[in-house]
């Protein structure tokens, strides 16, 4: 089975300096920060596919339509649950929550049944983080000026486990438009 999502990712330069300016407060936390090109943006996570399922998938995102997203992460937080440390957008876009709603609806109309969750922008830069290290720094932390990541395309992205935690691939991508279709 694949282990699938739809998400958004900053440029790789973009991703690195994030990584960059958020590698004191990894240190402080006594972890390792994720891989730049483990950066993304979840938009729908689809979960486990069949490898023949694939196609029709892609045909469902192939049918979505939406305008090109801007996101600007503006803060670091440290989430207790998942024990990450993440990267922010703390102003909503319409456009990103209107391209995880299409998605959703696209894979549902196809037969998957995805995680209906509401999308929250946040890009994860660290795991695996201990709380005492975690709840004596303050939070959220302001980043600022913020890091604007302005996406073109949206991509479906797979899952795989490695001795040295999760890597993320992307399998394909489809292009986001200025007016929010052709």
């Amino acid at each position: 089975m694949l282990r699938l999502f739809f998400a958004l990712q900053p440029s790789p330069d973009l991703g690195a300096r994030l990584l960059e300016s958020a590698a004191p407060l990894v240190a402080a936390l006594g972890t390792q920060p994720a891989p730049v090109g483990n950066l993304h943006a979840t938009l729908c996570f689809v979960g486990a596919v069949a490898p023949e399922r694939l196609q029709a998938l892609r045909a469902a995102a192939s049918q979505v339509r939406a305008a090109s997203v801007e996101l600007e992460f503006d803060a670091f937080e440290y989430w207790v649950k998942p024990k990450v440390l993440v990267a922010v957008a703390t102003r909503e876009s319409n456009e990103a929550n209107a391209l995880s709603v299409a998605l959703q609806n696209a894979a549902t109309a196809s037969g998957f049944t995805p995680d209906q969750k509401t999308f929250r922008a946040h890009l994860t830069l660290a795991r695996k983080i201990r709380a005492p290290d975690a709840e004596k720094l303050s939070w959220p932390q302001k980043i600022s000026p913020g890091f604007v990541v302005r996406c073109e395309n949206f991509a479906l992205m797979e899952s795989r486990k490695s001795e040295h935690g999760s890597i993320y691939s992307v399998i394909d991508s489809w292009p986001l438009y200025a007016t929010g279709g052709r």
